[in-house]
């Protein structure tokens, strides 16, 4: 069986090698001229872990990382608030959660699926689809044309695939926008720490190694907002200026400009089922939350894991497409909904019965039963 996979994010990696491994015809293409990951710091909730186990690649993983359980709130004087313990997925032993570099979670990947014989074209986008009896027929950018059983775009939010299968499903702008800074990790942070919001500023770090960790720090924003890297950096000092504890020690460490970048949050939930004839959707392509949650790579891992497991025990591929849109759907969108549940109370913080800690903790649980 040839599959086409579009995009070459951590979900398009991650179903190559679930894909490979069930011996199907794997190729991977990306819009990109190269396949590498921007951005600072990944948090990885313990369903991103068991997914990574299922693909062979925990430990590796982990090795590159900083795995932990703890969940420490903090007041905004920077002392401790509240604590628990985050659920490791059901039946495993591993951590509740992993911080790692996004470079590092993509080299891990990028490696594992290049092992397995993946051929991955850059510059390569497709700019239409055609399903020809049980075959997609998909013509490239460059003028190339190519047959395959199946074509998944695993493309991100603002998926071309998306498009050519299901038409202009429009983005979801949520308001909010998030600063992230590589910082050195203090002795003070040996897991998850998020503080009380100063008002509509939500702030918190995770360690990615022994040496360090990032800040992550989600602020209201106009959706034309695109600060220049050195705007970014005077506007995280800014807003952090009201945080003692921990933030305080780490803000002078604050203001290479390499070492910070700001994405705004668009979410987008492409209603069920998500395939149409050979093309399928996943990841960020069909279901994009919010990151309040940090659940967004966790939902692309398993995805791929789930695509795997049904075009291995399925038919045909229609059975295995169908199979994959019910058992992820209501999951999925638990997230999504959630995540902009928690985004909205951070944009109004005044809104009645808003119960940010509980919400966050009970989801957790709910992400680390069997799906």
């Amino acid at each position: 069986m040839r599959a086409l996979i579009v995009g070459a994010g951590i979900g398009g990696l991650a179903t190559s090698i679930s894909l490979a491994q069930q011996g199907l015809d794997v190729t991977l293409v990306e819009r990109r001229e190269t396949v590498e990951a921007l951005g600072s710091g990944i948090t990885l909730i313990g369903p991103s872990l068991r997914a990574l186990a299922a693909l062979g690649l925990h430990d590796e993983c982990l090795r590159r990382g900083y795995g932990f359980s703890n969940f420490d709130t903090f007041a905004l004087d920077g002392s401790v608030a509240s604590s628990f313990e985050i659920p490791s997925p059901v039946g495993t032993d591993q951590p509740g959660m992993l911080g790692m570099m996004r470079p590092a979670l993509h080299s891990v990947l990028l490696d594992h699926a290049l092992g397995l014989g993946v051929p991955i074209r850059t510059s390569a986008e497709p700019v239409s689809l055609h399903q020809v009896d049980a075959a997609v027929s998909v013509d490239f950018a460059d003028g190339s044309r190519g047959e395959f059983d199946l074509v998944v775009g695993a493309d991100g939010v603002r998926s071309t695939v998306r498009t050519l299968v299901f038409g202009d499903l429009p983005t979801t702008f949520r308001g909010q926008g998030c600063i992230r800074a590589v910082l050195p990790r203090p002795p003070g942070v040996s897991g998850e720490v998020q503080y009380h919001p100063a008002g509509d500023v939500f702030l918190g770090f995770t360690p990615t190694s022994d040496t360090s960790m990032y800040l992550y720090c989600s602020i209201p924003v106009p959706s034309d907002y695109r600060p220049t890297q050195e705007q970014i950096v005077d506007l995280l000092l800014e807003k952090t200026a009201p945080f003692g504890g921990l933030v305080a020690d780490v803000r002078p460490d604050i203001g290479d400009p390499s070492l910070v970048n700001f994405a705004s949050f668009e979410t987008v939930l492409v209603p069920e089922p998500w395939h149409r004839g050979g093309a399928v959707l996943l990841g960020d392509a069909a279901h994009c939350p919010t990151p309040q949650l940090a659940a967004g790579a966790a939902m692309c891992l398993e995805d791929a894991v789930v695509l795997g497991e049904e075009l291995g025990r399925s038919h045909s591929v229609e059975d295995a497409l169908a199979a994959y849109s019910a058992r992820r759907y209501d999951r999925c969108r638990f997230v999504v909904d959630t995540a902009c549940q928690l985004s909205h109370w951070q944009t109004h913080p005044n809104t009645p019965g808003a119960e940010h800690e509980r919400v966050t903790a009970e989801a957790f649980g709910r992400l680390a039963e069997p799906y």
